[in-house]
């Protein structure tokens, strides 16, 4: 059971993804408000690099801007200016006329006091004439405005005011924080014509909730064909991105003036509401099936920047400057664009936007059925995004380098951007951004830290392997780039090196042991300096006896070169030595060493409680036959044919012999190795004499081999091999070899 648990608990790269996507999940199901501000931010960016678009002709805009307050004066102004409007888009034939403006007083004219005040004194003085009073009243109406205005609404049926509503929450609060409350009855005209509740469960403290409402006066009001409120709710960073369609009022449910007009413009089809348990479902116009969050909040697809959709200054228009077939079967909205009246918003487009164009933009959304889908939740393709890149990030990380890793997060990252871009300007569709980067943000950052974590103990690791084994800057090396590194079992091309000293048995005999071991201190420690020297790894001590190998752990291109330098510097060395150990009293130390080169196993080899790295294989044996037979030839260094073929520098080398050894029954080819360089004078003559009689040996021409066995003798008298093979020749003269014979000698000993 402890196994168990450790292993469940021993971190991986997955187990530490999968817990960072589930945190993420959960983070992502909440949904905190400091996220859901920065989300806002890439959402505005996705508008500004997809761009604006051209919006559809219903509809224009007629603007009280700056230069028809220049021209008219400052704002409010007299009600006769918006009827002397009304007439030229009666005559143009507007289908739709739409207010983004408030007329909450009456205006009195001067002469209305003085008509009010005649009426009173009329009162006072108890004047009783119906001819009198029949005149006042059409002097009323002559110079009223407001009166005026309204006649021309009525006689229209095609114009909608907008209303505002006060005290907007999106949960229910206790009614009375607003004093400005008037009878429903008088914006009874917006509210849903059908409203469906799922069931009686449903919870009105969903839906947005107004306090207070401020109107038109009551009799521009009735005149109208509709109302509709205005209200834009912005987010916490002031930025509108979405639009109400429902507010709930006194129990009563209310459509803002972008579906009234729209209403009114498609022929008053029906207007339906459905109201679930988890708040808005949906909500319906005729054959428009428009999308809302729980809250009834529409989503809105600017076109673009102020000014996207076609602008008239008012003043040009009363003033009969644009042609009346501009507004011909169009739904004109009017409202500001004036800065300092105060209708300004802010737009992922832009912070200077008017807000009559908002109207404008849900109006053209609804008409093209061109809406926006931005899911949020668990449940939704961001959520599958945010899992899929970690995955594939935990899949690929743990398996490249550092720089190719941060290329993978950077291509990872961009890929999701390029693709969510692309779904919002050709799909309208919005993925979130912040929580699948995010996530693959932090899965990168952690799975990063893991490699580290374990490269150092890897580091560790290599370091307490083989620091006593290779030479330092090898260790260097491998630290470096540890996956040049393989620990496990492997075939490799590289060379091994056997070394022993002769006659050490006997040695051992006739010294104390705290001698013996004196002198093999001072005989390993520079022979041991020399293979590390020469890149090589000291594969172990073999009591006086050294094995050293070449091109492990690490590979190295000149494997065979680098073992022939340190055995002829170990010889030269060891002759170094014999200085001071005379003047010890001990003896002058020989020694024999093999050298073979070929296809060996290496790794680390034993049990799991204790282990060596070292290889093994027939190579190997054959290196350690070769030094053996130092002693049968009376040389030094004895190297195989294979490593003779792989030596890429200058050795002098000199074929001794071709010979089967014990426990391999293909011949092979020795070589002494007696130094670098080119030959010359005595050692060139011998080498060159000492072959010819090699030739002349295996043809079985026996007095012309003695022949340059004697000559080899005379220029170097102890030269082992000649007197070795000068005996075998008088050997095989006296006794010729049978037919089959091809010159190769059989060892019967190791």
């Amino acid at each position: 059971m402890k196994d168990f648990l450790k292993k469940i608990l021993r971190p991986s790269y997955l187990k530490v993804t999968l817990g960072i996507i589930i945190m993420h999940l959960l983070v992502m199901a909440y949904n905190p408000a400091f996220v859901r501000n920065l989300e806002m931010k890439f959402y505005d960016l996705m508008f500004q690099l997809r761009g604006p678009r051209n919006p559809g002709p219903e509809v224009a805009i007629i603007a009280i801007d700056d230069r028809s307050l220049k021209a008219i004066g400052r704002w409010p102004w007299s009600r006769r200016q918006i009827t002397r409007l009304m007439e030229v888009l009666q005559q143009a034939d507007a289908k739709i006329i739409g207010f983004d403006i408030i007329f909450a007083e009456k205006e009195e004219e001067t002469g209305v006091g003085l008509l009010h005040r005649l009426e009173q004194e009329m009162g006072r003085r108890s004047w009783k004439s119906p001819e009198l009073q029949q005149w006042i009243d059409r002097e009323y109406q002559s110079i009223d405005p407001d009166s005026d205005l309204a006649q021309r609404f009525k006689e229209s049926d095609r114009v909608v005011l907008g209303y505002y509503f006060q005290g907007l929450e999106t949960r229910q609060t206790a009614p009375g924080a607003f004093s400005l409350q008037i009878s429903k009855d008088i914006i009874k005209s917006s509210t849903y014509d059908l409203v469906r509740w799922s069931s009686a469960q449903c919870i009105p403290s969903w839906l947005i909730t107004a306090q207070g409402v401020e109107v038109n006066l009551p009799r521009l009001t009735r005149a109208a064909a509709e109302t509709g409120y205005f209200n834009a709710v912005p987010d916490a960073d002031g930025s509108i991105r979405s639009v109400p369609l429902v507010i709930r009022y006194q129990e009563d449910l209310y459509a803002p003036l972008a579906l009234s007009i729209l209403q009114r413009y498609l022929g008053n089809p029906l207007l339906q509401l459905v109201i679930s348990e988890g708040g808005v479902n949906g909500i319906r116009l005729g054959r428009h099936q428009i999308p809302v969050d729980e809250h009834g909040r529409f989503r809105v697809n600017f076109r673009g920047p102020a000014r996207t959709f076609p602008y008239y200054a008012f003043v040009d228009v009363v003033d009969g400057k644009i042609p009346p077939e501009t507004f011909r079967d169009k739904i004109v909205l009017i409202g500001a664009s004036a800065v300092g009246i105060y209708d300004i918003r802010v737009t992922p487009f832009s912070s200077i936007y008017p807000g009559v164009e908002v109207h404008a933009n849900v109006i053209d959304n609804i008409l093209r059925q061109d809406y926006l889908w931005a899911p949020t939740g668990l449940i939704n393709p961001a959520a599958l995004a945010l899992v899929a890149l970690s995955l594939v990030a935990c899949l690929l990380l743990p398996k490249v380098r550092a720089w190719f890793g941060l290329v993978l997060f950077i291509t990872l990252a961009l890929s999701y951007f390029s693709i969510d871009c692309f779904l919002f300007a050709n799909n309208n569709i919005y993925l979130q951004v912040i929580y699948p980067l995010n996530c693959l943000a932090v899965v990168y950052v952690a799975l990063g830290l893991m490699r580290f974590l374990a490269e150092e103990a890897e580091r560790k690791r290599i370091k307490a392997a083989f620091q006593n084994y290779v030479a330092p800057d090898v260790v260097n090396i491998m630290l470096q780039h540890p996956e040049k590194l393989h620990l496990g079992g492997e075939k490799r091309e590289m060379t091994v090196m056997f070394s022993d000293i002769r006659g050490f048995t006997t040695l051992s005999e006739r010294m104390e042991p705290e001698e013996l071991v004196a002198l093999l201190h001072s005989y390993l420690n520079p022979m041991t300096e020399i293979v590390f020297k020469h890149n090589g790894t000291m594969d172990k001590y073999i009591g006086d006896a050294i094995m050293a190998i070449y091109g492990a752990p690490l590979a190295l291109p000149k494997h065979a070169d680098q073992a022939c330098q340190t055995a002829l510097e170990m010889v030269e060395a060891l002759s170094g030595l014999w200085e001071g150990w005379r003047a010890q009293g001990w003896p002058e130390l020989r020694i024999g060493i093999g050298i073979n080169s070929g296809s060996m196993t290496v790794g680390n080899m034993g049990s799991q409680r204790l282990f060596d790295y070292t290889v093994i294989g027939d190579n190997v044996n054959l290196a350690s036959r070769l030094e053996g037979l130092n002693k049968y030839y009376g040389t030094a260094i004895l190297v195989s044919e294979a490593t003779q073929r792989l030596l890429q520098d200058s050795f002098i080398l000199r074929e001794v012999d071709r010979v089967r050894v014990k426990g391999k029954k293909a011949p092979v080819s020795i070589f002494e190795l007696r130094g670098q360089g080119q030959p010359q004078g005595v050692e060139a003559e011998l080498l060159q004499t000492f072959q010819a009689g090699l030739a002349a040996f295996r043809q079985q021409q026996w007095t012309t081999a003695t022949d340059h066995w004697h000559n080899c003798l005379r220029l170097v008298p102890d030269d082992g091999p000649a007197q070795l093979l000068l005996k075998r020749t008088q050997s095989l003269a006296q006794q010729p070899p049978p037919p089959d014979w091809d010159g190769t000698a059989t060892l019967t000993e190791k």
